[in-house]
């Protein structure tokens, strides 16, 4: 067995490639998990406990398997816990528990409190606590060097799949807009990352591919907001990826969660985020419930406001708190006539069902849209008219 720590940190998305930078600036080796195939799925499924929440089996699956592929190795396996009405506060203690059940015992099990406990001093200490445990010693400065490039990294991948699925909902060569995403994720990732100049200098050139994809910018599309489970919204791979299947039907698409606004909003802002969000859900959701179900509320009624034709709630199956914001959600689409689509995944989801319901929400908000229009301009033209 090697001496050093090899760490390993849920894949997410594509933001493995800010997370990976970091551990790159404080010279550690990470190994990243695949993504979500039929053997980590197996996995997770086969050993997590009857009733757990989608992403508890697929993390799970994800730490068997590299703990399987590498047993001559010691690994520190990073995850994150949060306070309150989740499970997901279980998360690192149960896989914990399970993996030794099964007998590995080449490996820690280390959790960042992603919320910051209550009060924010003593949240903190914790996490800086956390941190010199996942680390060791490392000089402050590497540490935030660490931490910028890392955050710059995140930022321009969030700003590529945004750009990216704006192209390919107006694409004129159908595929064309993927092909570059592919590259230009690349291009950012192989960005060297103890050089900010050299990862800016990636972005440019990452956002330089995407531009040469030919679109029509004049293109009318519809514009749908995601909700949900922070994690199913993020990961592509276990959201059978539904944005690009909407960009692929001409659909502008918006995340409502992000690395970067869930850390601006829930760390950095978070006495002022809570209190713009207990105001905008008054008499639908006063209350945490824990997750992410206040934020589904907020921002479909934001969505709303902003001109959205339609939402799309996305949940992990045994999701409690996404299930009652589902409920919640009924009553807020009534209210503020906005047509919202739940979607739920869990092992036994299939592809073909998700495509045949996004076309059919799709068709039924392209109606109302031109129906809206059609109502518009009989408005318009009554008002026209000169009385005889």
């Amino acid at each position: 067995m090697s001496q050093g720590w090899t760490y390993v940190f849920p894949r997410m998305g594509n933001s493995y490639i800010g997370f990976k930078a970091f551990f790159d600036v404080v010279g550690k080796e990470v190994i990243l998990p695949k993504p979500m195939n039929k053997r980590i799925l197996e996995l997770g499924v086969k050993y997590a406990p009857e009733g757990m929440c989608f992403p508890f089996k697929v993390l799970l699956g994800q730490f068997i398997d590299i703990l399987e592929l590498y047993k001559d190795r010691k690994f520190k396996l990073v995850s994150l816990g949060q306070y309150g009405p989740c499970r997901f506060g279980y998360y690192t203690v149960l896989h914990e528990k399970i993996l030794k059940e099964l007998g590995y015992k080449n490996f820690e099990m280390l959790t960042l409190d992603g919320s910051l406990a209550h009060p924010l001093p003593l949240g903190i200490w914790r996490e800086l606590k956390a941190i010199a445990q996942l680390l060791g010693f490392n000089p402050p400065w590497k540490l935030m060097q660490g931490f910028v490039n890392a955050g710059y990294k995140i930022y321009f991948t969030e700003l590529i799949e945004k750009k990216a699925y704006y192209i390919m909902a107006r694409e004129l060569t159908e595929g064309e807009g993927e092909k570059a995403f592919e590259k230009a994720l690349k291009i950012l990732y192989n960005a060297p990352s103890n050089s900010l100049k050299a990862i800016k200098s990636a972005y440019k050139k990452a956002m330089d591919t995407l531009n040469n994809v030919e679109y029509d910018e004049n293109k009318e599309t519809l514009k749908i907001g995601l909700i949900g489970e922070a994690y199913i919204i993020m990961d592509h791979d276990n959201n059978l990826n539904v944005e690009k299947k909407l960009a692929n039907l001409g659909v502008d698409t918006d995340r409502s969660l992000r690395v970067t606004n869930w850390a601006y909003d829930r760390v950095m802002h978070r006495n002022e985020h809570k209190k713009k969000m207990l105001k905008i859900n008054e008499g639908y959701l006063d209350y945490f419930i824990g997750g992410d179900g206040q934020e589904s509320i907020m921002n479909t009624i934001l969505y709303k406001e902003n001109g959205f034709d339609g939402v799309i709630h996305l949940l992990p199956f045994g999701c409690l708190p996404e299930t009652v914001a589902k409920q919640v959600l009924a009553t807020v689409s009534h209210d503020y006539d906005i047509p919202i689509l739940s979607l739920t995944f869990d092992e036994q989801t299939g592809e073909a069902g998700i495509v045949t319901r996004l076309e059919a929400f799709v068709d039924l908000l392209w109606q109302r849209k031109k129906g809206r229009k059609v109502q518009a301009s009989v408005l318009s033209n009554k008002k026209e008219e000169v009385p005889v």
